[in-house]
């Protein structure tokens, strides 16, 4: 699901893996290679490269040591699923701002947060949540042209950053 929320297999940042911890939304196999990749960044301490040594097949255990991981790491346990969600949209938002997403892409991981929290009411909360299923009817005559989608996503995506 949002393992390929990182274009191009760059490792995403602890706050963005904690953000994704609390939602619920982790795929704790990849969390072993990318606890692996803070510790080349320069991060360090005991729980983090306890969790750079695990293979990631038993998650149970990665989810176990994430915490203290991420603790290690300087990140403290987001307050609410809100505030998770702030990070995980900003980090899609500037995703696309700076052109390495197209908006297709935005708009499909915008579905893929919404369906993972069980489309809580917290999703549409803010600016990107809006987005969700305005592609629906692409391609029909009635609906919106690619050029229309992109620019509503654009101005999603500067207003979900400027909160």
């Amino acid at each position: 699901m949002l393992q390929e929320f990182v274009p191009n297999e760059e490792t995403p940042t602890p706050g963005l893996v904690g953000a994704w911890l609390t939602l619920d939304t982790l795929h704790a196999e990849s969390v072993p290679m990318w606890a692996a990749s803070w510790l080349v960044q320069g991060y360090d301490g005991e729980s983090l490269a306890e969790l750079a040594g695990l293979s990631g097949r038993d998650t149970r255990e990665v989810r176990d040591v994430l915490p203290a991981a991420l603790a290690d790491v300087g990140v403290d346990p987001l307050p609410s699923r809100q505030a998770a969600l702030k990070v995980a949209y900003d980090h899609i938002a500037n995703l696309h701002l700076t052109g390495r997403i197209r908006w297709a892409w935005a708009v499909n991981q915008v579905a893929e947060l919404v369906i993972g929290i069980g489309y809580s009411s917290e999703a549409f909360e803010q600016p990107l949540g809006e987005l969700w299923g305005i592609d629906d009817d692409l391609g029909d005559p009635w609906s919106r042209t690619e050029d229309e989608l992109a620019g509503i996503v654009r101005r999603a995506c500067i207003e979900q950053v400027r909160q």
